[in-house]
Order: C-alpha cells, then structure tokens, then sequence
C-alpha cells in the first residue's frame, strides 16, 4: 500500500517515525517550507528521519498548488495520511490518492473542529482530550470518521505532554487499521451537524493573560500555551513578560487590585493577585532574553510587593484585537438550530488611543460595522442568526486608518 505521510507538526513526524518503523510502503512525504513552516509551532522537519529510505520529501508552501498536484500524480499513492495540516486541502488534491486523503484531528469530531484544539481543550478546563481519524474532505474537519480515541489530560499536563500523548495515541489508531486500509474494506461513521462545533485560530497575541480569572484558570491559560507555543503573557514596565510556568497559590490575598504583586519568594516565584485567590509565577521571559526562574528576574528588576502586571504597562504603540464567545467568555455559538441566534463580542485593547474599524460579515454580507477611537478597551456584541441549515462562515475585519490589522474567521454549524 503505497503512503504518503503529510504534516507540518510533531504529530506527522511520530506517524511517519511509526509507519516506517512497522513496515509501511512510504513512497514520499509532503512537508511545508519557508513561511508556511515558520508560521508552525511544534514543527519537526522529516530530514533525518527519511535519509536512508525510498521516502521522497516534496516541501510546499501552498499544497494546492500545481507543482504538488504534479508530484502527487507521479507518486501514485493508494492513500495519504496528515497528521495536520494547516490549510484547507482542495479536492482535486484529495482525489488523487486511489483510496483516500486521510487526516487526524486532535478532537472527538463532529466537536472541537476548526483550529488549536488541544489547546482550547486544556484552556477550557477539560479532563480529556480526543482524537479523530478521518476522510478528508474540501470542509473544515467535516469528513467521516474512520476510528476515534482519547487520552487524559491530568493537573500535571501542559500542551507538550498532551501532544506527546496524543502522538502515541495517533499511531495505535494508524496500526489499528492498517488491515483494513490495506483490503479498501474499513467501516466509517458520517459526522453529524447537529453535534458539530467549531473553534476559532489562535494567533501569538491571544495569550494575552486576564489577572481578573481565578488561579485554575490561569493555571490552564498558562500551561495551554507554553513551549512549543508562543505562550501567555502580560506586561510590566513597557516589557512584554511571556510566562511559561506556573501555579495556584493558597494564600489570602489582602485587599488589592488583581495583577499586584503579593510577594516574591527566593527558590519559589512571584505570587500575582487574580479573581479569587492568587497565582506563582516560577518561569519566566522577558522580551527576547532568555527564560529564567522568576524570583531571580524579579529581583533583578527589584520587583516588589504593590507592584502590579498587565496590559496598562504595555508599550505605546501596543495594539490586542479578537473575538470572544457567548457573553465575552471562550465559549462560541458554533451549533445553532435553525432560527436561533449566535453571539460573538469583538474586542480590542490599546496602551494609546487609535482609531478602529470593525467589519463582520456572515457568508460575504455585511452584518456589522463600527468605526470608533479605541480608549484603553472596546467591547461590542455582534449577534447573527443565519437563515439555512448547513454551515456557515463569520468574517470579522480590523483596520487602523485603513490598514488592516487583523481578520478572524468563524464557522457556525445550523440544523
């Protein structure tokens, strides 16, 4: 059965490393290169993996394009297996191998398509997380399911360790079908749309930490977005401060104002006022240095008690723009039946005041539109109720005197 792995993460790297291991006819393996790889967090490249083997690498920027499409048709593979990919994959692409396109996908679809799941599954606070394999298809995570699993997700976890888990998870579902792909006999399960949600890309700038959430939530915010990811941060004296560790705290806080500093403890961290309680800081980075415990920062800095983290210690010229979910939380209106209304809040943070535009349309028309100077913070809820069954695209556009500062997609599910 002649395979091509395709991948630009970790995940595709452990399933190639596994297929090759156990015998598999691999024939070539798609990779991204320049921005597209760049833009990746916990990319591996293939290189020293295949040096020695029949494996082709082919390295794209854009796999629908017409050099792939090409390489593919030469390769001739009875089927192709991704274990990511981060643009959408035309059909004419998907059509070429004899037995199908499949991919994985880090949820228990038809629940949690769209981008970063694993990382919206820990921010979310859940004991698990899923993992699907699937025929791909033109729509987002929409093709029919092959076989599923899951792994848990304990207190000691954080994005590495799940992903290291959910790689091993990927390659005992490969194996447990391998028999059946071989045959073009495998048993599939459609996904249905009334159980179909959807979450949102993140971008860098969304680890932007709340010191208003309580310390579980800053604990799962935090470890969501560690290495290999850009991670959460905040702001202290013009200094963007990523932090890549830390913990709730049991302590009392007094009477302060959330982001305060409560103490700093030589061999144990900087103790941070949140909702409800108190979060440690234990490591840390500021700008482009190097990552440090973050007692030791501290006292380089001579950080102390009464001082206090957040965006109002950002740089001037420091912009945030983003979505939030049903009544500004990480919850999204993605599954409607038909005649009911979503929600979503538009947001935007600034050190100095700017002038913003904000476009949202649903399917290409234009819902809402504002154009405000933007004080420290803007908040609008934009509601939408489509009007057919299927799924359905939200665009939101933000622009600074007519230079666009950001776009965020959404995709709403009605039944």
């Amino acid at each position: 059965m002649r395979t091509v792995i395709v991948g630009n993460r970790k995940m595709a790297w452990h399933l190639l490393r596994h297929t090759l291991d156990e015998g598999w006819n691999i024939v070539g393996a798609i990779v991204p290169k320049g921005d597209l790889a760049a833009k990746q967090a916990n990319f591996v490249p293939f290189s020293e993996l295949v040096a020695g083997t029949d494996c082709q690498l082919h390295k794209v920027e854009d796999i629908n394009n017409a050099e792939t499409l090409s390489w593919l048709q030469g390769i001739d593979p009875d089927i192709c297996l991704s274990g990511g990919w981060s643009q959408i994959i035309k059909k004419r692409i998907l059509n070429i191998p004899e037995r199908g396109f499949l991919g994985l996908h880090s949820s228990c679809l038809p629940a949690g398509r769209g981008g970063a799941p694993v990382n919206w599954s820990i921010i979310s606070g859940a004991d698990k997380v899923g993992i699907s394999l699937f025929y791909y298809e033109p729509g987002v995570d929409a093709g029919d399911i092959v076989a599923q699993g899951s792994v848990p997700v304990e207190y000691r976890d954080d994005i590495a360790t799940v992903f290291d888990e959910l790689a091993n998870e990927a390659c005992q579902l490969i194996s447990s079908v391998q028999e059946e792909l071989r045959a073009a006999n495998i048993d599939t399960a459609p996904q249905s749309l009334s159980d179909a949600t959807y979450r949102p890309r993140r971008q860098p700038q969304d680890g932007i930490i709340n010191w208003n959430h309580n310390p579980t939530e800053q604990y799962n915010w935090i470890r969501a977005q560690t290495e290999p990811y850009p991670g959460a941060y905040t702001f202290y004296q013009g200094e963007q401060l990523t932090v890549w560790e830390g913990k709730p705290v049991d302590i009392s806080p007094r009477d302060t104002a959330t982001g305060e500093v409560l103490a700093v403890g030589a061999e144990e961290g900087i103790d941070v006022r949140t909702g409800d309680g108190a979060f440690r800081i234990t490591r840390i980075k500021a700008s482009d240095r190097p990552s440090r415990w973050a007692d030791r920062y501290a006292r380089g800095i001579e950080l102390s008690p009464g001082d206090r983290l957040g965006r109002h210690h950002a740089p001037d010229t420091w912009r945030y723009t983003g979505i939030r979910g049903t009544e500004n939380t990480i919850s999204f209106d993605t599954n409607l039946k038909l005649g009911k209304s979503g929600e979503i809040t538009v947001v935007s943070f600034a050190k100095s005041n700017y002038n913003l535009d904000v476009f949202v349309s649903l399917n290409g028309n234009r819902i809402f539109e504002d154009s405000v100077t933007v004080s420290n913070e803007y908040r609008e809820n934009v509601r939408y109720r489509p009007t057919e069954t299927g799924t359905h695209s939200i665009k939101v556009r933000f622009e600074e005197d007519g230079e666009l500062l950001d776009t965020r997609y959404l995709k709403v599910f009605v039944h």
